[in-house]
């Protein structure tokens, strides 16, 4: 499903669009959908990682929010300058979810 959205911008934003546009021989419609949802993805990575700073959420759930694993996550940590803040508990909880050796 989608829907039609209307806004304003500065005619300087509107030459910039239509300047990637061109670049990327996309129309100006594309463009706008390809940064907006660029956007959201770069908004969604900040909450994440203010949740998981603020300890309101373990590491295990970040990367699946962000939708990476979590050797991504701990990438994304340090590019982010954030510290590895991992408890026992968050530990167990999320070698919980990794296949047992002994099943193979």
């Amino acid at each position: 499903m989608t829907a039609t959205v209307t806004t304003r911008v500065a005619e300087e934003v509107l030459r910039q669009i239509d300047e990637f546009s061109a670049d990327r021989n996309m129309d100006r419609a594309t463009m706008l959908r390809n940064l907006i949802e660029r956007g959201l993805e770069e908004e969604r990575r900040r909450k994440v990682l203010l949740l998981y700073k603020n300890r309101r959420i373990s590491m295990q759930k970040a990367a699946s929010m962000l939708r990476i694993d979590l050797l991504e996550m701990i990438d994304l940590m340090q590019k982010e300058g954030l510290y590895l803040d991992y408890t026992e508990k968050e530990l167990r909880e999320d070698l919980k979810g990794l296949p047992d050796e002994n099943s193979k």
